[in-house]
């Protein structure tokens, strides 16, 4: 019964807006100019993603929605959620959204679900931290990217 409480809170607690809408490198449109940082670094690092790819629990038979975080990099079977509103000036909101947080990590601690972690300090220093994530998740080194033009964008460009 736990998805139709989660059903019931989406449909009377719709998700708030944040930042400013931003389109990435690709044409992707991303919900805030963090999201945008992220998804450019992913492109130029040659890292395929899905924007919003749904995170189900791991059920055999009836998989439940846990939540839909921010990338998927299919390659590695790896999520991202940027947290990017754990300092928002309302602390009602704020209080409730690491309450959010925190539920939705333990899910996917729950549900062996693979998931890299970052927020808005992060962004100054995106690649090396990136790169310690994506090492503690994985087990290796994120690859080195073969030459300098992301391959979305090549493709990009032959269209």
């Amino acid at each position: 019964m736990g998805w139709l409480r989660r059903l019931i809170e989406d449909l009377t607690n719709p998700q708030p807006q944040y930042g400013t809408r931003s389109t990435t490198l690709t044409g992707e449109h991303v919900r805030s100019k963090a999201e945008r940082m992220i998804a450019d670094y992913l492109t130029k690092q040659d890292i395929v993603y899905q924007y919003e790819k749904t995170a189900k629990t791991n059920a055999i038979i009836l998989k439940e929605k846990i939540s839909r975080p921010d990338f998927f990099l299919p390659d590695y079977g790896i999520y991202i959620e940027y947290w990017g509103l754990q300092h928002a000036d309302d602390s009602i909101f704020r209080k409730d959204y690491e309450r959010t947080m925190k539920w939705k990590m333990a899910q996917y601690h729950k549900n062996k679900i693979k998931f890299i972690s970052l927020y808005p300090n992060n962004l100054d220093n995106l690649d090396w931290i990136f790169r310690v994530e994506f090492r503690e998740v994985t087990g290796f080194e994120l690859p080195k990217k073969t030459n300098n033009t992301p391959r979305s964008i090549y493709l990009l460009e032959l269209r």
